[in-house]
């Protein structure tokens, strides 16, 4: 009887730790598709989404080479067939009707490109698509984003910003971070009543229209604006 009972047991013993053993390999396993699913991700190869979510913010590799096509690049000296869609191409000028409003792309100098939608212009270098009723830009390691904001919207949120009826806007240039760097000019008064033109410098992102910095004259302090009481943000 003390011999079955010891078979029984030492049965029993084994058959847990064949079990706990199967099942930290399974884990250990798992734990590895994890990381090189991880590691893929990281080394930039595409993953497909089983969930069939893209990740916010992010567009996928699908949409970028639709976007990326050559017929929907705009640009200055567009190649004869080439012209995109909704753009009339005439030499060095190509012009697009974009939400309801006229955008004209240039050359500029320097190897700059020339925006301008109604009567705000500004300068880039970066390459720009216009696709899907959208403008893109390439941005800084090859990142492909939504310019929600163009140069007379930059204009307007300066205009509210400022809280004044016109904005000297003299210079709004798009880098390659995907920011517009934006020169203006607000009316002030110096000590109170000195009439002056205090110079503005204003970040502004492209994709989501946020200010992400102002920066004023150094002697702002002494300086006080001149709010136009009808304009609000």
């Amino acid at each position: 009887m003390k011999k079955e009972l010891v078979l029984i047991t030492c049965i029993l013993f084994l058959t847990s730790f064949v079990f706990a053993v199967s099942m930290t390999g399974s884990a250990i396993a798992n734990n590895s598709n994890q990381n090189q699913v991880q590691s893929n991700t990281n080394d930039g190869i595409e993953i497909q989404d089983t969930n069939n979510s893209a990740r916010p913010g992010k567009l996928s590799s699908y949409k970028i080479r639709t976007i990326k096509r050559t017929q929907n690049r705009i640009k200055a000296n567009t190649e004869p067939g080439n012209c995109p869609e909704n753009c009339r191409c005439q030499g060095a000028i190509t012009t697009c009707q974009f939400k309801n409003r006229e955008m004209t792309i240039r050359a500029g100098e320097s190897g700059n490109t020339i925006m301008k939608v109604k009567d705000a212009e500004m300068k880039t270098k970066i390459e720009m698509y216009k696709a899907e009723g959208e403008v893109y830009g390439i941005f800084r390691n090859n990142e492909t984003r939504v310019i929600k904001i163009l140069p007379d919207e930059v204009r307007e949120k300066m205009r509210k910003r400022l809280k004044q009826r016109d904005c000297d806007c003299e210079d709004i240039e798009l880098d390659e971070d995907g920011v517009y760097n934006v020169q203006a000019k607000k009316r002030a008064r110096f000590l109170g009543f000195i009439p002056v033109r205090e110079k503005v410098i204003t970040k502004i992102d492209s994709e989501t229209g946020e200010i992400t910095k102002i920066k004023t004259s150094w002697w702002g302090f002494l300086a006080r604006d001149v709010v136009d009481e009808d304009v609000s943000e």
